[in-house]
């Protein structure tokens, strides 16, 4: 197992909702898109966690994360003979959409999915249940 010294120092983090104090990055779990895994000192686990989970961080952090959600954007949707949609098709224009939130939330659900409540088609990087619209 890694030891806290084992991780670069300037790559750390808080988590919002768990344990107080820094929290490093280790690198890609190879689980999900824009999941990052993670180590807790305090607790001695790794676990894995998205952008949207965490808290603050210093610029190093940042700009990792970054990098990584870049190099993790999920492949543009393509038609049944494999070619990629043109940029004014409503699949491509929902993927668009969908990485430039992703780039905020780090989060990618790979299914179609829909508002609970008023059934709009909900962007892959949404993290509600509820659209925009009906989010109360």
């Amino acid at each position: 197992m890694k030891k806290i010294q084992d991780f670069d120092k300037d790559l750390w983090f808080t988590f919002k909702e768990h344990c107080k104090g820094k929290h490093f990055i280790v690198g890609n779990p190879h689980t999900f898109h824009g999941r990052i895994s993670a180590y807790c000192p305090q607790k001695n686990v790794y676990f894995n966690v998205s952008l949207g989970e965490i808290g603050d961080m210093p610029s190093t952090t940042k700009y990792w994360i970054k990098g990584f959600l870049s190099g993790n954007e999920p492949a543009p949707p393509v038609d049944e003979e494999g070619d990629i949609y043109p940029p004014a098709h409503e699949m491509d224009i929902h993927w668009v959409r969908s990485i430039a939130l992703f780039h905020k939330t780090g989060y990618w659900y790979s299914g179609d999915r829909s508002c609970a409540v008023c059934g709009q088609k909900l962007l892959n990087s949404w993290t509600e249940f509820e659209c925009e619209n009906c989010k109360v």
